[in-house]
């Protein structure tokens, strides 16, 4: 793989990951139990995927809100009745397979991982509706349990890796929706490796897009940025979205750094890309790609050519297409502030 251009990039720009802390593992300091804290995590990520609050499941499960918390945390091991108990609360009977999956991973079969994918989908949502936070520490728990998953899964480890990739991609995105921009490099570092090996063209475009979205805001090193704008584009074969998102960003990155002739050829690539993708249905982890949102992006392109006034009109004009639940997300407010501080999704 090293031997072509896109995996050179992949290699320098990860390279410049590494100085910055490496492909460090998640590990909860707390934990004195070893093995418990991917089952506690687990059962916190299936009660805020179910838009379940702590006390409430302490309410319905005849718990102590402590108790569980400290279960949910990995600090105390988790009894078969406590995961009984969320089974029944949540209307599910998956929980038992996951748990044992989560304390054997080696055993981790298709089935658990089409189950851990599923409840991902959910925390997006949730995350959607209440901010990166509150979702942040059971995103956490996923990502040691599914790279733990990566390592040891003996039947589906190409699997393991792809959803390890896209959780712990997930996990540095939140953490630098809340400004832990060193802690989320590491994880984006870690999911840019997943990706290539699980030899998933679709998670290693989508990974590398991202670590150098935040690698551009963390430490502005251009050249950094751009070898991972490099490297996305060199992937062939992905998914249409999001050969137009690597492309509207690479645009964004010329525009931002000046070169306005290059980022406005860029910006004809990105909307021929774009149109090529018009219809397609995104990839799940890119569920917030609509042709609405890739207006406000498209807009935020503008604002920094200095075209503010249509950067706006096409901004807003998108947002007007985006469905409801998106309009008052953080990472959509985010993308609105770009194009103008003013300019908001409600």
């Amino acid at each position: 793989m090293a031997s072509n251009p896109a995996a050179r990039a992949i290699n320098n720009a990860m390279y410049g990951l590494a100085r910055s802390g490496g492909f460090g593992v998640h590990r909860c300091p707390q934990c004195r139990y070893a093995g418990t804290v991917e089952a506690g995590a687990l059962l916190r990520a299936a009660r805020e995927a179910a838009g379940i609050s702590l006390r409430g499941m302490a309410e319905r499960t005849f718990y102590s809100r402590t108790y569980l918390g400290l279960i949910e945390t990995g600090q105390r091991p988790v009894p078969a009745g406590v995961t009984a108990a969320y089974e029944r609360v949540l209307g599910t009977t998956d929980l038992g397979r996951l748990t044992a999956a989560a304390r054997s991973a080696a055993s981790v079969d298709a089935s658990a991982l089409s189950d851990v994918a599923a409840m991902l989908a959910s925390i997006r949502r949730v995350e959607d509706a209440t901010g990166a936070l509150s979702v942040l520490p059971a995103v956490r728990g996923m990502s040691a349990m599914t790279e733990e998953f990566a390592r040891e899964a003996r039947a589906e480890r190409t699997a393991a890796a792809a959803l390890a990739s896209e959780v712990t991609q997930y996990r540095g995105w939140l953490e630098h929706a809340v400004g832990a921009d060193t802690a989320a490099r590491r994880s984006l570092a870690t999911a840019v490796d997943l990706a290539s090996e699980s030899h998933d063209r679709d998670r290693l475009v989508h990974s590398l897009g991202f670590a150098g979205y935040v690698a551009w805001g963390a430490t502005g090193d251009y050249d950094e940025v751009i070898a991972f704008s490099d490297a996305a584009l060199g992937v062939r074969g992905s998914h249409p979205v999001l050969a137009a998102y690597a492309r509207m960003r690479r645009a964004e990155l010329l525009a931002a750094r000046g070169e306005t002739g290059e980022a406005q050829r860029a910006l004809t690539a990105a909307d021929e890309a774009a149109a090529a993708a018009d219809g397609v249905e995104p990839p799940e982890a890119m569920y917030w790609w609509t042709p609405g949102f890739g207006a406000v992006q498209r807009g935020g392109v503008l604002a920094l050519l200095g075209e503010t006034a249509q950067a706006v009109e096409e901004a807003t004009a998108g947002l007007a297409e985006m469905p409801i639940e998106h309009r008052r997300t953080e990472w959509l407010a985010s993308a609105l502030r770009r194009v103008d501080p003013d300019l908001t999704g409600t």
